[in-house]
């Protein structure tokens, strides 16, 4: 993907995880990060934010207005789940 910020396009990396997923820790995308990729993270739980930068954390909003906004653009692996997504957010 390429990141949200116009005046600085850079590579970025999106990862989601669901309500009963276990925590992501920001230091397991340490190798995107040095390789130049903006890391976003959407999971009930994100430690290590702190220790690394250009990792940053999805909120509800920021994942249901992506959505909205690309799901155009986005994989059928990914929009296959829109029942079950809006309904959640409803």
């Amino acid at each position: 993907m390429i990141s949200r910020e116009i005046d600085n396009l850079r590579k970025a990396v999106v990862q989601v995880k669901g309500k009963k997923a276990k925590e992501l820790d920001a230091i397991e995308f340490k190798q995107y990060v040095d390789e130049g990729y903006l890391v976003y993270l959407y999971a009930p739980r994100v430690i290590n934010l702190d220790k690394i930068e250009n990792i940053f954390r999805i909120g509800n909003d920021d994942l249901v207005d992506f959505y909205e906004k690309y799901k155009l653009i986005l994989p059928a692996s990914i929009t296959q789940w829109e029942d079950l997504f809006t309904s959640v957010s409803d």
